[in-house]
């Protein structure tokens, strides 16, 4: 286990008589090494549930756990959990910002997280917050740039000129630069071309393949279907299924979470309603039908 919920509690204008529960009771786990994809209508808890994992939220009631630091606003609850720790993890969890070091986020605008005047400068501000040295901190963020894909002569230019694909990339790099454990992407292809998503895509998924744990909230069902091994539904602040994208797809409900189903699987469910006699319900990706589709009967 790399994160646990604890029966996370979240109230918005907890004093006000407007409030209301963002996140109601949820429990889960996450291993470390899992493509995880948080799903659900807008408005179900997705991204405040992923802001209590490096404590920009605090939980009004319950906990997040990551490794060895706890996110609460219970004080108690907190000393209670910290004191079986040793003591140079009691004292990080006292200053729980370290917990961004082991928990990267990319927004969803990625505009929100650039400002400083170059692309180099901008990507160096992570590992300079902690305190890495000047020299140290250029190095591993010319790394991160060239490891996403942003070119030499980019490094000078000012974040803001560059495309939407591209300020993507540079955030990414200014995770990356911290070497976090868990790398987490709100919505990161939500307005890019059909080719500026498919290389944020296979960006992602090349970063997985380090072992880093990736969490991936987004409304694109197609890449929840191309990229997740495991897949946790919320709906209504509420947890209401952790599954596989296959058990999803497959199954009879994914319309009750107000979700899409990805284009495979209304082809496939096409077929089958069309009356295409050949088994084809195990069957997950397009490569794999195309085969059979193109198999002569025996």
């Amino acid at each position: 286990m790399q994160i646990k919920c604890e029966k996370i509690k979240y109230i918005y204008n907890a004093k006000d008589p407007n409030s209301y529960y963002a996140l109601d009771d949820i429990s889960f786990e996450i291993d470390k090494g899992d493509f995880v994809a948080l799903v659900g209508k807008t408005g179900s808890g997705k991204s405040t549930l992923i802001q209590t994992f490096n404590a920009l939220i605090l939980p009004t009631e319950g906990y997040s756990q990551v490794e060895y630091f706890y996110v609460t606003s219970d004080k108690k609850l907190f000393k209670e959990k910290i004191s079986k720790l040793p003591k140079e993890e009691r004292n990080e969890n006292k200053k729980q910002f370290l917990i961004r070091k082991k928990v990267g986020m990319v927004f969803q605008f990625p505009e929100y997280q650039l400002f400083a005047e170059t692309v180099l400068k901008d990507v160096m501000f992570g590992p300079k917050n902690f305190k890495v040295p000047e020299d140290e901190a250029k190095e591993l963020s010319i790394k991160a740039l060239k490891d996403v894909g942003i070119p030499e002569n980019y490094f000078e230019r000012s974040p803001f000129e560059l495309s939407g694909g591209e300020k993507r990339r540079v955030a990414i790099a200014g995770i990356l630069a911290s070497n976090p454990d868990i790398l987490i992407l709100d919505e990161p292809t939500a307005g890019l071309d059909p080719e500026g998503k498919k290389e944020i895509i296979n960006l992602i998924k090349e970063i997985h393949s380090t072992g880093k744990t990736v969490i991936l909230v987004t409304h694109d069902m197609d890449v929840v279907m191309e990229c997740a091994t495991k897949i946790v539904v919320l709906n209504d602040a509420k947890l209401v299924k952790i599954c596989t994208p296959e058990e999803l797809f497959n199954g009879n409900d994914i319309e009750t979470y107000a979700l899409e189903i990805p284009a495979f699987y209304k082809f496939k469910k096409l077929l089958i309603e069309k009356g295409y006699k050949k088994d084809i319900s195990s069957i997950n990706n397009f490569d794999e039908l195309i085969s059979v589709l193109g198999a002569q009967d025996e």
